[in-house]
Formats: C-alpha cells, sequence, structure tokens
C-alpha cells in the first residue's frame, strides 16, 4: 500500500553533534541565574541532552525519548527557555524521521509507537495522528481505531489550517473503502452479491468522508451489477463531473453509462458513449460493442 511516506533524513548521527552544540551556546547566552542549584541543574541538562543525542545517533529511541523529556524538565526547572525550545523541536523531529523510516520498512507496530509519542509532544501537529494512523490501517484488526486516528487528524489539521494532512487523511480513509469495493467487484461477471457487499463498503465510508470520483464509479459499477441501470447512470455521471483527469481516464465512466444505457434499451445513446469510452483498458471493449451493437 501507498503511505505517501516524505523522503526520510540520511542519518541521524551526522544531525548530533550540531543540537548540542547549539544547544550549548543557548546556555552560554543565558545570563547564569543567583541560585547555585540553577547551575547545578544547567550541567545536569548539558550532560543528559548530549546522553539523549547520542542514544538518537545509535538509534536507540527507548533511551532517546525518556532522555529527552528529562532534559525539557531540566531546562524548565532552569529556566533555560531558549534550551527549551531546542529540546522541544528535537522532540518532534525525532519520532517524524523513525516513524517515517519504520512506516516505509513495513514496521508499522514501531511506526505506531513513533508516531504516538510525537503526539503526545506535539498533540496540535496533526501529522503525527497521520501517521499513527497510517501505520494503525496496515496492522491487522485495527482498522476501526485507523478511521478514528485519521478523523482525529483531520479535526486537529482543520483547527490548525493544515489543509494539506486534512485532506491527505480523508483520502486515506476513502482508500480503505474503495479498496473493500474494488476488491469485491473483481470477479468474473459481478453479480448481486459482489455489489451488495461493494455497496455496502461504499455506504459506510460516507460516514466519514465524502464521495470521491473514484468512489462513485465503483458505486456505479455496483449498481449495474445489482440490475439497477439508471442509478448507475445517474451516479456515473456524477463521478463524471467530479472528475478531474484525461480522457482515458474518463472512460470507465463513459463505458458504466453506456452499458447502462444498452440494458435500458437505449442503444443509440449507449453507442455515443461507447464512442467516449473507447480509450486505455476499455478502448477492445468499447470498440467490441460499437461493432457489434451498434453498426
Amino acid at each position: 500500500m501507498n503511505v505517501n511516506v516524505r523522503h526520510i533524513a540520511r542519518s541521524l548521527s551526522r544531525r548530533v553533534l550540531v543540537p548540542v552544540l547549539a544547544l550549548a551556546l543557548a546556555l552560554v547566552a543565558t545570563p547564569v541565574l543567583a541560585q547555585d542549584g540553577s547551575q547545578a541543574k544547567v550541567e545536569e541538562l548539558k550532560k543528559t541532552y548530549a546522553a539523549a543525542m547520542q542514544a538518537a545517533k545509535q538509534g536507540n529511541a527507548q533511551e532517546a525519548y525518556p532522555k529527552l523529556e528529562q532534559s525539557l524538565q531540566l531546562a524548565n526547572e532552569a529556566e533555560q527557555s531558549g534550551a527549551a525550545s531546542q529540546i522541544k523541536q528535537k522532540m518532534v523531529a525525532l519520532p517524524k524521521q523513525w516513524g517515517n523510516k519504520a512506516l516505509k520498512d513495513k514496521n508499522y507496530e514501531e511506526a505506531q509507537m513513533h508516531f504516538r509519542k510525537g503526539a503526545e509532544y506535539a498533540p496540535d501537529d496533526a501529522y503525527m495522528l497521520y501517521g499513527m494512523g497510517l501505520a494503525q490501517i496496515n496492522q491487522e484488526g485495527k482498522t476501526t481505531e485507523a478511521i478514528q486516528t485519521l478523523q482525529k487528524a483531520i479535526s486537529v489539521a482543520e483547527e490548525n489550517g493544515d489543509r494539506r494532512t486534512a485532506n491527505t487523511a480523508r483520502e486515506r480513509i476513502r482508500q480503505e473503502f474503495v479498496s473493500r469495493a474494488s476488491k469485491a467487484l473483481n470477479v468474473q461477471n459481478p453479480g448481486p452479491r459482489a455489489a451488495q457487499e461493494a455497496l455496502a463498503a461504499l455506504d459506510e465510508m460516507r460516514n466519514y468522508v465524502d464521495p470521491s470520483a473514484k468512489s462513485l464509479f465503483y458505486r456505479a459499477t455496483a449498481q449495474y451489477a445489482n440490475g439497477n441501470a439508471q442509478e448507475a447512470i445517474a451516479t456515473a455521471q456524477q463521478g463524471l463531473e467530479m472528475h478531474r483527469g484525461s480522457r482515458t481516464s474518463a472512460a470507465k465512466f463513459h463505458f458504466v453509462i453506456a452499458e447502462s444505457q444498452l440494458k435500458n434499451g437505449n442503444k443509440e445513446a449507449a453507442c455515443a458513449e461507447f464512442e467516449q469510452a473507447a480509450f486505455g483498458d476499455y478502448k477492445a471493449r468499447s470498440e467490441h460493442y460499437l461493432e457489434n451493437e451498434c453498426e
């Protein structure tokens, strides 16, 4: 499955030295506090953060995450706002890097762990929830949980003006139900049973997201297989109106309309649609109709 994963950073190890030096500079730039205990915390902070970055370099998330959390606590206690800000940035960057890599490697349980941690650190970052939803939807038995997570990602994204993540999460939910419909109809001469299974999946999809041109194509195909030619024509026409693409990719809508018109006895209308459908994957079948039904 396509999980829409971004390009992963080449290596965390090359990034370790820079954050440690940057944090040290932030600490140096901060006025020394009067209390000896605060200066001790600063020294402890340096050591803890260095340990966190060393663990990150080694890919040891189990140690890196707690050390970062401890570093942030120390920075706040020592009133080191600059250092705290840099630590928070790292607490967002690492889960995304590790989570994306785990998705790419199809280590979905590990990916879920990283994105869940990222969502704890950055609850307003919709991508963390989106990544967690992707990890869940690729694990057996977690589809319902995944859809709930993706819905939450949509909500958080919309609250923060992140239209890209919101739209991507919606599309992933659609993909799940369209895939079910496609699988049900992917049999030789699908009949009412296959059609009803596909329609059930597409009906459930509407509980979460609006239909797309692609989902309307499968709905029209299922309606035709279920013997509802007039419904299939209306649905395919709606999908064609929503469709944005080439004449070749639009051919599937015209083909469903054509077959449905032919079933309804509207031969002239059907032949006109077969002319529009004679492209790409539908070229041979449409030309067969044109030669044998439209002459």
